[in-house]
């Protein structure tokens, strides 16, 4: 096998697109709703192994880093390089509002094309469907803040990147690109061997990031608050309310021909708790960069318990290029912006479920993937990649099952048109998988509290 059919043949494809752009193919969605390559016969093996994320260990994430991001200062085992750490809002106009979080993202971007850094956007965007499994979003390029804020939240869904760099190619101009840590990863393996790419994207921004979703995921959704998936016109995630804390997530459907936007609580339905993985790709599990530490800037939210349940969102911004780091320090004594100082440690504490889950997590599966002869990919040698305890274990094992599970039940559930059976199907593994989470949680607080009521008696 070429190292690229070994990723294929593994099921760890997360469906980027690098492989397709690098080798003239194209992109597909298969039946579980994943974009998946479909390449010429006579690809160079070499061409593929350095565009795809999971192959050419030698340019992982440190040493792209190292290549792309020379004037960062400090360097953090969870955040990657960086030169700066914040949390962040926006104070003007009504990006903080319209955004998932704290609207950090549209305003950097749409502040660079103010500037006359850059002449457009390549971000994920939504797009007219015309069949019940189309995508809701795909890479597209904005020219105008309205255009970049049409395209604001959070999007839960599979895109790759093939289509909007042959455009790229196409149309001469300075870009940032914006993308989850797998994207940004293949953008910069990208611009390592096409000098027109490396040229015209001028910025990235990455986005903090848990995991892919399919787009059966938002079919689910959307058919578990009522609206069937062939009359699903388009979803929106994270909608925000003033009686919804950050951490909750609702999400507003609409339906072909009605206009009006439901809005529903995702948690009750089935696999609507974004961390239980439902219909996550498997190549997910073996991804290790949380932070999108290739990246120049990266926003995510501020999960502390002091912005936890402010319902306007918070951001974590983490700064990996001065230039940008003096641009939004400049905002912030003009008003535009507001700063609070934020540690490295924070900044990873605001996301410490993703890395238990892309580090102990990721040790362990890959530990059982290879006693069983499996091939996996090459992952960096990391100080938080340790083995978990049994219970961790466990919830590692049941993750990965249902992820499979449900698509699965999904794809049944649509082919024979009764969403009963994915309820159905799920209910059980789902219901554990809660449980066992719940159990933990409560059992990683209690052991905190001895801790620290030891340590005051010791003091």
């Amino acid at each position: 096998m070429s190292d690229i059919d070994q990723v294929l043949a593994s099921g760890l494809c997360v469906g980027c697109g690098g492989c397709a752009f690098a080798a003239g193919g194209r992109m597909t969605l298969d039946l579980h709703g994943f974009f998946t390559p479909e390449l010429p016969a006579d690809a160079a093996n070499e061409a593929l192994s350095t565009a795809c994320p999971f192959l050419a260990p030698e340019l992982d994430e440190d040493a792209l880093a190292d290549h792309f991001l020379p004037a960062s200062r400090q360097r953090d085992q969870k955040l990657g390089k960086y030169d700066a750490v914040f949390a962040a809002h926006v104070a003007e106009a009504s990006f903080r509002r319209d955004g998932s979080s704290g609207g950090m993202g549209s305003w950097m971007a749409c502040e660079l094309l103010r500037r006359g850094q850059i002449d457009g956007v390549i971000h994920a965007r939504p797009v007219a469907r015309k069949g019940t499994e189309d995508p809701f979003f795909r890479y597209g390029i904005s020219r105008s803040c309205d255009e970049i804020t049409q395209a604001a939240h959070s999007h839960y869904h599979v895109v790759e990147i093939s289509q909007v760099l042959t455009e790229v190619r196409r149309r001469p101009g300075r870009y940032l690109f914006i993308g989850v840590p797998c994207m940004v990863k293949a953008l910069r393996r990208a611009q390592l061997r096409d000098p027109e790419i490396a040229a015209r994207i001028v910025y990235t921004m990455g986005l903090v990031c848990g995991h892919l979703k399919s787009v059966h995921w938002a079919l689910s959704l959307g058919w578990g608050a009522g609206v069937h998936p062939a009359e699903i016109e388009s979803i929106t995630f994270r909608v925000k309310s003033e009686n919804v804390a950050a951490k909750a997530y609702y999400f507003g459907i609409r339906k072909r021909g009605d206009g009006g936007l439901r809005v529903q609580d995702s948690a009750p339905l089935t696999g609507g708790k974004f961390n239980l993985g439902a219909m996550m790709p498997e190549a997910c599990n073996y991804c290790d960069d949380v932070t999108a530490e290739t990246a120049d800037l990266t926003i995510g939210d501020a999960w502390l318990p002091r912005y936890a349940f402010d319902w306007r969102g918070k951001n974590m911004v983490v700064s990996r290029h001065p230039e940008l780091t003096a641009l939004i320090e400049d905002a912030a004594r003009a008003g535009r912006v507001t700063l609070e100082p934020m540690t490295a440690r924070e900044a990873a504490d605001a996301q410490a479920g993703g890395f238990r889950q892309r580090r102990e997590g990721l040790h362990y599966r890959l530990t059982r993937r290879r006693a069983r002869g499996f091939w996996t990919p090459e992952k960096r040698a990391l100080a938080d990649m340790i083995p978990p305890g049994r219970l961790r274990a466990w919830i590692y094992d049941l993750r990965a099952a249902v992820a499979r599970q449900s698509q699965t039940a999904f794809r049944r559930a649509l082919d024979h048109d009764d969403l009963r059976l994915y309820d159905r199907a799920m209910a059980g593994p789902f219901k554990r998988l809660r449980r066992v989470e719940l159990f933990a949680a409560a059992a990683r607080i209690a052991s905190m509290r001895l801790r620290a009521l030891v340590s005051r008696r010791r003091s």
